[in-house]
């Protein structure tokens, strides 16, 4: 999540002869979609597309009376979910020209095409030819077996593993980059998802419901800071927010075994016992690991659970 004050890229302006011919190129090209409270006209001197998942800027295209003469000093780099080569050629269908092909014999390399007007742009390869694989299920996890008749405290025990487990498996093969990157104008990371649920195992069971001390890093937190754990977030690696949260979850564990359901919270403002715990932590995990389900998918394609 940015700082507050942090300026944002609001549009990427392209000066062209003729906006909404232009604009329809970069629909195509990008999947980008017009304005439904305002679709553009053949004749507007001004033509905005946007992202609808509202993860980039918007393009807007203006009209102005002098062609392009020279080389772009800024054009767009795509990086598509398809192949390089597939898209290179469904943009060349769309209209634009081959300027410079820098595709190497090992795969690697890009290419730089024109739109229709002749501004540059580059096609990269995609995360999967940069062997970073996208995309595709997650894999399959039958439904926690042998609960559906057992007593309450073993099913609301594998209820909760069962869900601590599908969390685990969202960041599987996760590049750090992905998990520091947000689909969302609210700036929600499967990162910081990753360290709340961390933050919330520690509040509930060993801190709250055993009474023991603050751990590590939450004992440094600064108090002023209500979304620490998923702005400083972003500056963790995946593999030590992994190991907190598995770290966080067997504190809980710890902290609940040999206790009843009925067993009353240590350090509690008001009264739990361990069965509201457990009702509230399934509630939790479950809640956010559809919060991951979806980023998941918004990010990289990547669906299961």
């Amino acid at each position: 999540m940015p700082p507050p004050g942090l300026p944002r890229i609001r549009h990427i302006t392209i000066d062209c002869a003729d906006p909404y011919a232009l604009s329809r190129f970069w629909v195509a090209a990008l999947g980008f979609v017009d304005d439904p409270d305002d679709p553009p006209q053949a004749t507007d001197r001004e033509v905005a597309i946007n992202d609808p998942l509202a993860r980039h800027p918007t393009l807007l295209f203006i009209a102005v009376p002098e062609p392009k003469s020279i080389k772009n000093r800024v054009h767009l780099d795509i990086q598509p979910v398809q192949t390089r080569d597939d898209t290179v050629a469904t943009l060349l269908g769309h209209g634009a020209t081959l300027v410079d092909d820098q595709r190497m014999p090992d795969g690697r390399g890009w290419v730089v095409l024109a739109d229709p007007e002749g501004n540059e742009l580059c096609v990269e390869r995609s995360e999967t030819e940069r062997g970073n694989p996208i995309g595709g299920p997650m894999p399959d996890e039958d439904f926690p077996p042998g609960i559906f008749v057992a007593d309450e405290l073993e099913l609301l025990t594998t209820m909760l593993e069962w869900y601590r487990a599908a969390v685990l498996r969202k960041v599987t093969d996760l590049s750090l980059r992905t998990a520091r990157t947000s689909p969302v104008r609210t700036g929600t990371t499967l990162a910081g998802v990753l360290k709340h649920l961390a933050l919330v195992e520690a509040a509930w069971f060993d801190g709250r419901f055993a009474g023991s001390p603050e751990p590590e890093p939450w004992a440094s937190a600064p108090p002023d800071d209500p979304d620490w754990d998923f702005t400083s977030a972003l500056h963790d690696s995946l593999e030590d927010l992994v190991e907190l949260y598995r770290t966080s979850c067997e504190r809980s564990r710890r902290a609940a075994a040999g206790h009843g359901l009925d067993d009353l919270a240590a350090n509690a403002r008001r009264p739990f016992n361990l069965r509201f715990a457990y009702l509230h932590l399934i509630e939790e995990t479950a809640r956010h690991l559809g919060h991951m389900d979806i980023l998941r998918e918004y990010l990289d394609g990547t669906t299961g659970e």
